[in-house]
């Protein structure tokens, strides 16, 4: 078991290296919330947008196998696996006990973002859009999620199992195979 941690990590941190976009130094994690470690309780209790302005907290999710992809609309790696997550996507949002997620963090006022790391709220939902995703866009207000998770490059992953603990959080573009074996994975 502890080989098969180690080449995860390896894995992880090889495709950190080759395929997020960087965001530092705009975020940075600010507290010890911020930092999530894997099989440590990950605390939901903010809100953020949904497209039609309305407030999706996430801690509504209690109980459910959460996925979460953060991005930003002009990472090229972002772009590239949006296809994938979409077919990802497909595959799970039928499944009651999944919640699938994708996190952006726009610049227009009405977010309140200090940081915004992505363009207006249209420009997001036009992009997301035209590379096919069809999965919630939810955007972050008051750089909560984004000061919150620790995010620090583009896209990140962070998938928190059913009893709220952290499975695992990662920068860098994703395969389709490898989420699902992820999913698959998560308690």
């Amino acid at each position: 078991m502890k080989k098969l941690v180690s080449i995860v990590v390896c894995l992880l941190v090889s495709c950190f290296v080759l395929t997020a976009c960087s965001l530092l130094p705009l975020v940075s994690p600010s507290s010890t919330e911020s930092t999530l470690q894997a099989n440590q309780p990950v605390t939901l209790d903010f809100s953020l947008k949904d497209k039609d302005g309305k407030d999706v907290n996430l801690a509504d999710y209690k109980g459910k196998k959460i996925y979460i992809n953060v991005w930003a609309t002009w990472c090229g790696p972002c772009q590239r696996e949006i296809p994938e997550l979409e077919e990802v996507y497909q595959e799970y949002k039928d499944k009651e006990d999944y919640v699938f997620l994708s996190i952006t963090s726009p610049k227009d006022a009405e977010f309140a973002n200090t940081n915004p790391s992505d363009v207006s709220k249209a420009e997001i939902l036009e992009k997301a859009s035209e590379l096919g995703a069809t999965y919630p866009v939810l955007f972050d207000t008051k750089d909560q999620a984004m000061t919150h998770f620790g995010i620090a490059a583009f896209p990140t992953h962070i998938l928190i199992n059913s009893d709220g603990t952290l499975k695992i959080s990662f920068a860098g573009q994703v395969q389709k195979d490898k989420l699902v074996e992820l999913l698959e994975e998560m308690q």
